[in-house]
């Protein structure tokens, strides 16, 4: 095993892939890229583009159907971006 420092580096997950995967569980008929700058969902013919700004810690359309807020809440944003779009979304699993 190669010691730690030749290891390569730990991705750190953040909020954009957190939503990356709600929306493959929950709405796996929308496609989704993976983040870069910002999350590019579309659904049919309806495309957006969603953020998350740190600041007011909110997820954000800054292109597409509706713009303004989601929830800070990756399921629910998905949820939410799900709808939009006029996805089906699949129910949360019970707990």
């Amino acid at each position: 095993m190669p010691p730690f420092d030749e290891l390569p580096p730990a991705r750190r997950y953040g909020p954009l892939d957190s939503l990356f995967a709600a929306l493959r569980r929950r709405a796996p008929q929308v496609s989704v890229q993976p983040p870069d700058d910002g999350l590019r969902v579309g659904y049919r013919d309806r495309t957006a583009t969603i953020v998350w700004d740190g600041d007011v810690e909110l997820y954000l359309w800054i292109s597409g159907p509706d713009g303004g807020q989601l929830d800070r809440d990756a399921e629910k944003a998905a949820e939410q971006i799900a709808w939009t779009l006029g996805a089906p979304v699949s129910p949360t699993p019970s707990s």
